[in-house]
């Protein structure tokens, strides 16, 4: 099973933002990805609102705060992404925009970096095949909010190898 200390994510909305806090109180190191600098930003700056509440409410301390988004880079460049251990695409629900995006993150991440999809509803073979590494795709499904719902599915395309499947889960 891959060992993940360095988590991508693609996406900026409410699913890539909670996908990010998620990973980042797990422990991961997070790169965020949004299409703008100024996306990006917003991530950042909604997670530490959203934090700084939950301290308000002293549901998490200061301290905690820090360590998380101390965790959590936000960028715009595709290419921060390159080091990644895992990478959870969470972006418009548009088969071509996403097979699209699977081809170019093929050529950018680690050779053995599995390549996941939050898709509910979009077939994830499709995705896999878009890359050179269909047996390191899978999809990983949270529920929203995904801070706050426990649940998770993980997606086996007839592609994925058992390694891949273990270590989704294992996440």
């Amino acid at each position: 099973m891959t060992n993940i200390t360095r988590v991508g994510i693609l996406g900026s909305g409410i699913m890539g933002s909670g996908l990010a806090e998620v990973a980042a109180r797990a422990g991961y190191d997070v790169v965020v990805r949004s299409r703008t600098q100024a996306g990006a930003d917003g991530v950042f700056t909604g997670l530490d609102a959203g934090l700084t509440k939950q301290v308000e409410r002293e549901k998490l301390t200061d301290e905690e705060r820090h360590v998380i988004l101390g965790r959590i880079t936000v960028t715009d460049d595709l290419s921060e992404l390159a080091l990644a251990d895992i990478v959870i695409e969470s972006v418009v629900e548009d088969l071509a925009v996403k097979k699209a995006l699977f081809a170019e993150l093929d050529a950018i991440v680690q050779p053995d970096a599995i390549l996941a999809t939050n898709t509910s509803t979009l077939p994830i073979v499709e995705l896999a095949m878009a890359t050179k590494r269909p047996e390191l795709v899978c999809g990983i499904h949270f529920f929203n909010p995904a801070p706050m719902m426990k649940l998770v599915e993980v997606v086996r395309p007839i592609t994925a190898a058992d390694e891949t499947i273990a270590t989704a889960i294992g996440f």
